[in-house]
């Protein structure tokens, strides 16, 4: 943190404000926080682990919205939203539906997510009916 944010006051090492007197200790320790939740994002989706990605990201937001975080985010929704076409493309229905989890902790739900999961929901039971027919 360079500027404290109750003066803006120019910062040094200190956790105390020399303008105001605002104690910083828990803003740098949650700034601190947020960085080491980022980290744990960005190994997790260089390993392709979603699962540990979505979450760290949106802890490490929670902390601090910081510009690589909220890039990250913006990332991981495009990257899910490609997965999501492979996967109802492949037709591999579960992991249709846990990216569409995951979709959903990043965005809320939405409209777009709710037709996704309705067009996986019939298109899924058609497939299981074609292939006991079989």
């Amino acid at each position: 943190m360079q500027r404290c944010p109750a003066c803006n006051a120019r910062l040094g090492a200190a956790t105390l404000c020399p303008r105001c007197g605002a104690e910083l200790k828990q803003i740098i320790l949650s700034e601190r926080v947020a960085e080491q939740w980022l980290s744990v994002s960005l190994q997790s989706t260089g390993g392709g682990r979603m699962n540990v990605a979505v979450p760290a990201v949106l802890r490490s937001l929670s902390f601090k919205q910081t510009p690589a975080a909220k890039l990250l985010r913006g990332f991981l929704v495009q990257r899910l939203y490609r997965t999501l076409y492979v996967t109802v493309a492949e037709q591999c229905w579960p992991e249709a539906l846990d990216t569409l989890g995951y979709l959903r902790m990043l965005e809320g739900q939405n409209e777009t997510l709710r037709r996704f999961d309705e067009m996986i929901g019939h298109l899924s039971v058609e497939s299981a009916v074609n292939s006991s027919s079989d």
